[in-house]
C-alpha cells in the first residue's frame, strides 16, 4: 500500500502536512461519521507508519515497514495519535487535534406560541404542529403553565427530536408571546385598566362597574374629589404568579376628561362655583 497516497500526500511530506491530512481523511471516512470501515483503517494505518519517525524512514527507503523488529501482531509500539477503530478513542483524537468531535443526539428544537392574556390566567392545553429534521413533522401537546410571561422559554424534556433510535430524545424550547390586550395591560402579575370619567363624576363621587379578566362584574367606587391618575386597586383580580400561585391585583388608573366647549352659561355657573357664591 502507498501510504503517503492514501493520505493524498506526496513522498516526503512533513510532520504537519501528516497531521492536517491524517484529520482531514479520518474526519471525511470514520464510519461514525457515515464513511467506509475498509478505507479508515487504510488511512488509519498509513498515519501509524508515517507519523512515527523509524517508520516513516524505513517507507520513504522504499522498504516494507510490517517486517521491520518492533511490531506486533501487524502493530507497532504506539505514537501520541495512535487511534485503532473500534477502540472508543476518536474523540481524544479529534480533542488533540484541538477540536472536539461533535456527539450523536437527538436534537432540541424551537417553537413560538403565541397565546392571549385569558390565558395567561388559566393556563392553556396547545396541539403543537412541530417540524422534525427530514422535513417530518409531529403533533404535540403542549401545556402552558399559569402566569407566563412575554419572551418566557419554557423546556419540556425529552419532547424534542427522536428520529436516532437508540439515543435519549432531544428537548422542547417553548418561546411565550402574549398578544396585546384590548382592554387590560400587564405589569408583572398586576392587570392595569385605565377608566374614564368625567369632572362632574370625580368631583361628586360616582360608582362605576368593570368586567374582569375572568368575566366577573366588579361595582367600584370613586370617591368624591378623585384626582386625576388616581390608582385603585382591587385585590387578587390581576394575573397568577408562576412560581407562587397567588393572583395580582387589578389596577383601576382614574383618567379625568374635562369638558371643552362649555357655552357662557356654563362658565359663568363654574365661576360662581370657584368664587364660592
Amino acid at each position: 500500500m502507498n501510504y503517503y497516497s492514501t493520505l493524498g500526500l506526496k513522498k516526503g511530506a512533513s510532520e504537519d502536512e501528516i497531521k492536517r491530512a491524517y484529520r482531514s481523511m479520518a474526519m471525511k471516512h470514520h464510519p461514525d461519521r457515515g464513511g467506509d470501515e475498509k478505507k479508515f483503517k487504510e488511512i488509519e494505518e498509513a498515519y501509524r507508519f508515517l507519523s512515527d519517525p523509524e517508520k516513516k524512514k524505513i517507507v520513504d527507503l522504499g522498504g516494507d515497514p510490517n517486517s521491520h523488529p518492533g511490531m506486533r501482531g501487524g502493530f507497532y509500539n504506539q505514537g501520541p495519535f495512535e487511534f485503532h477503530f473500534g477502540s472508543g478513542n476518536f474523540e481524544d483524537i479529534f480533542n488533540q487535534f484541538g477540536f472536539r468531535q461533535p456527539l450523536r443526539r437527538n436534537k432540541s428544537l424551537n417553537i413560538t406560541v403565541e397565546i392571549f392574556l385569558e390565558d395567561v390566567l388559566t393556563g392553556k392545553i396547545i396541539n403543537a404542529e412541530i417540524g422534525l429534521p427530514g422535513g417530518k413533522k409531529k403533533i404535540m401537546s403542549i401545556e402552558i403553565p399559569p402566569g407566563v410571561e412575554t419572551g418566557q422559554q419554557i423546556k419540556y424534556q425529552g419532547m424534542g427530536d427522536d428520529s436516532l433510535p437508540n439515543l435519549k430524545p432531544g428537548d422542547l424550547i417553548v418561546n411565550i408571546i402574549v398578544a396585546p390586550h384590548k382592554m387590560f395591560r400587564r405589569d408583572s402579575d398586576s392587570l392595569i385598566y385605565d377608566r374614564h370619567i368625567s369632572v362632574w363624576d370625580a368631583l361628586l363621587g360616582t360608582e362605576i362597574e368593570i368586567t374582569t379578566i375572568d368575566n366577573k362584574n366588579l361595582r367600584v367606587s370613586i370617591p368624591a374629589g378623585t384626582q386625576p391618575e388616581t390608582v385603585l386597586s382591587c385585590k387578587g383580580e390581576g394575573l397568577p404568579n408562576i412560581r407562587s400561585k397567588t393572583r395580582g391585583n387589578l389596577l383601576i388608573k382614574i383618567k379625568i376628561e374635562i369638558p371643552r366647549n362649555l357655552n357662557n352659561s356654563q362658565k359663568d355657573l363654574i365661576q360662581k362655583i370657584k368664587n364660592g357664591l
